[in-house]
């Protein structure tokens, strides 16, 4: 996509709008407080603690479903079953975050600019899409699930996970529409500033999708042993649970309450344009991203590890997530922030927010890359009793535990990015480091010096420190601060 589309936005007056009102409940109380670096600090923390405990929050639960999987009497193709059937429904995860950054950005730059009428549409024009986009996307994936597992779990020695793969996207996919409206909610709740509610409606998720795994996995109180498709299940009546949540908690939200009438949800042409010019770089972005982790893993399904290559990168990955998640936290700080201080025409501030933001998130990654590297082993014991597996979920955590100050850096001013409206940038860095150069140095250490599975993890290695260092340069030029919205 033309960089052109996130620096020529259309005119302010082809798009409906309301005239700004000041001192409306939509004005940012964070901007009103002096520019310290303590009370930036202090503000940075109050939004992002809420979503980093979400994020970890969503982290336990993904680290639960692989200790109920985990030890079924399949237990490294169900694991690698879960693992690649995650990577599909991140997939569609990602296309709702595409939409949800394009509400994110708008939300949030009319927080700043006290424009709560263009905080509904923004937000109304999002739900609309989200429905539309998750539809399509659902029928697709529903009826293409067979041939997409077998692809991405193609391996001779193994025929057991892709046929177990088909069976949990069945049941997971038929939250497809849930997925994306969540996704949309949450961002429009953050980009006013509230990341508590999404923390408190997310804890009721998970404590709901646990349950549901105990019961349906193994058939506890009287259901029916489901296993792999049990693990499905449960994700999906977590999503709808959702879903019902924030629809009640937005009606209580001031700035917003109003958005399910007619007038906001109809779609505008101008409005769709508006988001899309910042929804599809983003969106893009992220397709860029989980396809080429979908990829990746159809390569260590053909190292001699197989099965228990993938099933040792379902381990370390969301080990690992103990440290980014809360990156992803910070990262939704930033955004809102440079967000609402770019609506206030205050672009000083908003680049000492996402500086502020990025330095918090480096110290709070650093040590958590500390602690799983130091206790790789037995975390690797608490989620596979195979040995293979175990060896190389070590393995995993002993070397990308260096890259995290590079992962919080791309994170966070990758979220800053987004909040400016700068979306397209960001993907071309994404192209490069996960398609280009993790293709090249992946097939140059599995295949061509064969070093198979410790080459693969090296090859993440390489391309997680070169995002980070390739976002810094980007940010660091200060072109974003122009960018209109």
């Amino acid at each position: 996509m033309p960089s052109r589309h996130s620096e020529s936005p259309p005119n302010d007056e082809e798009i409906p709008q309301a005239p700004p009102k000041p001192h409306t409940p939509t004005a940012s109380p964070f901007l009103s407080q002096p520019s310290t670096p303590r009370v930036l600090h202090r503000q940075v923390w109050q939004i992002a603690m809420p979503a980093v405990v979400t994020m970890l929050l969503q982290t336990v639960n993904g680290l639960m479903d692989m200790f109920f999987v985990g030890h079924l009497p399949t237990g490294r193709e169900a694991l690698a079953a879960t693992g690649i059937g995650g990577s599909v429904i991140f997939l569609m995860i990602s296309l709702a975050m595409g939409v949800a950054a394009g509400t994110m950005a708008l939300v949030a730059r009319f927080t700043g600019a006290q424009q709560p009428e263009n905080c509904r549409y923004a937000t109304g024009q999002s739900l609309t899409l989200s429905i539309i986009v998750g539809s399509v996307m659902g029928v697709i994936l529903y009826f293409g699930r067979d041939a997409l597992c077998g692809v991405l779990l193609n391996s001779k020695s193994d025929t057991i996970a892709p046929a177990l793969c088909s069976q949990f996207l069945g049941m997971a996919i038929t939250a497809t529409i849930p997925i994306f409206l969540i996704n949309v909610l949450q961002s429009a709740f953050r980009g006013v500033g509230d990341t508590r509610t999404p923390l408190v409606i997310t804890s009721a998720m998970i404590g709901v999708h646990i349950l549901c795994n105990w019961l349906f996995i193994y058939g506890n109180m009287g259901f029916p042993r489901m296993e792999v498709r049990g693990a499905g299940l449960a994700f999906a009546i977590s999503q709808y649970l959702g879903t019902a949540l924030f629809f009640v908690a937005l009606v209580r939200l001031a700035p917003l309450g109003d958005v399910l009438k007619k007038q906001y949800l109809a779609l505008s042409k101008e409005w769709v344009v508006r988001i899309l010019r910042i929804g599809v770089p983003a969106s893009v972005q992220n397709l860029v991203r989980v396809s080429s982790m979908m990829t990746f893993n159809a390569m260590l399904a053909r190292v001699p590890e197989g099965a228990a290559a993938v099933a040792a990168l379902q381990i370390g990955m969301r080990t690992e997530a103990l440290a980014f998640m809360p990156g992803f936290g910070y990262s939704v700080a930033a955004s809102a922030l440079v967000g609402q201080s770019l609506g206030a025409k205050l672009p000083d501030r908003a680049e000492r927010y996402a500086w502020t933001a990025n330095l918090q998130a480096i110290i709070v990654m650093s040590l958590m890359a500390v602690f799983f590297y130091t206790f790789a082993n037995p975390i690797a014991a608490i989620f596979a009793s195979d040995a293979m597996v175990r060896k190389l979920g070590v393995d995993y955590l002993h070397i990308n535990a260096f890259c995290e100050p590079f992962l919080a850096t791309a994170m966070v001013l990758t979220g800053a990015l987004q909040g400016a409206g700068d979306t397209v940038r960001p993907t071309y860095i994404t192209i490069f480091t996960m398609l280009i150069l993790r293709t090249i140095v992946a097939n140059i250490l599995m295949f061509h010096l064969h070093l198979h599975t410790h080459g693969a993890w090296l090859t993440m290695a390489t391309t997680t420190i070169s995002g980070g260092v390739l976002t810094f340069i980007w940010f660091k030029m200060g072109r974003w601060k122009s960018i209109k919205v």
